[in-house]
């Protein structure tokens, strides 16, 4: 699934297919001295490691190591990307490139996306990074994007790790009606690849809880992997143009960590060329999670 391109690069979703690139990428001497040596040494493995490491957290999470692609060519060069390590409180940001194609801007130029992504379609405004602190490349790199450095830590299963946070400028409200709003239009814009914008329908797990239920007309209630699943292949498979939503009126109602948002909605684009659209009503449970983040629990909606 394509995830955002910059001006030189396309980032996207690893495959199954990709797993001799991965194998080589994890291997290399700059990887295992600045990362770690993940003990990975046949395609199989790499393959096994692909599933647990990235394909099964972008379902999970709505985000992860994405393949960097360059666009003029389809060279893979590495990866990147918006990663929860169970470790940490909050997601980092990460990034790792084959050598060959180091010195060439890539990773500068792949991480500022991810960032600009994190904070305009995750909704992340603060974010975590690692490095070694022998990685001179890596934390200039992190202080050009406007991470703070927070200390060694020492003791890790890789050995010292040099902390760093990044926070939005100016953070954001805090107070629950202007999250739910930012949440709510986060869900619309999903759907929206007006103009050739790449909808980025990949991150909607991140606005759901893992236990959302969806509620679709017609339909007995699914979890969001089967919610999420047909609706990317129709906006980026290439059935649907310029499909966009939007509200006409809601009404949300507060109760402490759990709230509901009622709406009229309305939707309008072209699928297989032919004017698709309509109005209708959803339903929206929400709660809060563990960070105090607003998120669905869950949705139901009917067509007119």
């Amino acid at each position: 699934m394509l995830i955002l391109e910059t001006d030189r690069l396309r980032l996207r979703w690893f495959r199954p297919e990709d797993a001799g690139f991965l194998l080589g990428l994890i291997n290399e001497p700059a990887w295992i001295a600045g990362i770690r040596d993940s003990g990975v040494r046949t395609e199989g493995a790499a393959r096994d490691w692909m599933q647990g490491r990235l394909l099964d957290l972008y379902w999970r999470d709505g985000h992860g190591f994405w393949m960097v692609e360059r666009k003029a060519d389809g060279e893979p060069l590495g990866m990147c990307g918006i990663f929860k390590r169970d470790t940490l409180p909050l997601p980092d940001l990460g990034y790792g490139l084959r050598a060959q194609h180091a010195g060439q801007g890539y990773a500068r130029e792949a991480a500022r996306a991810c960032l600009d992504y994190a904070q305009r379609v995750l909704g992340r405004d603060e974010l975590l990074a690692i490095t070694s602190p022998t990685n001179e490349a890596s934390n200039r790199l992190l202080r050009d994007l406007g991470f703070a450095e927070e200390g060694v830590a020492e003791g890790g299963p890789d050995g010292p790790t040099l902390n760093w946070r990044w926070r939005a400028t100016p953070p954001p409200a805090n107070d629950a009606q202007a999250q739910i709003d930012a949440l709510v239009q986060r869900f619309f814009a999903a759907f929206d690849n007006r103009q050739g914008a790449i909808a980025p329908v990949a991150a909607l797990p991140a606005l759901f809880l893992p236990e959302a239920r969806i509620t679709a007309p017609g339909q007995a209630p699914c979890d969001v992997r089967e919610f999420v699943e047909p609706r990317a292949l129709l906006v980026q498979g290439g059935r649907l143009r310029e499909f966009h939503e939007w509200e006409l009126e809601q009404q949300t109602v507060i109760d402490g960590t759990s709230a509901r948002r009622e709406l009229r909605y309305a939707k309008q684009g072209l699928l297989d060329g032919q004017p698709y659209g309509g109005c209708g009503t959803k339903q929206l449970e929400l709660a809060q999670d563990g960070e105090g983040r607003w998120r669905i629990a869950s949705l139901r909606w009917q067509d007119d």
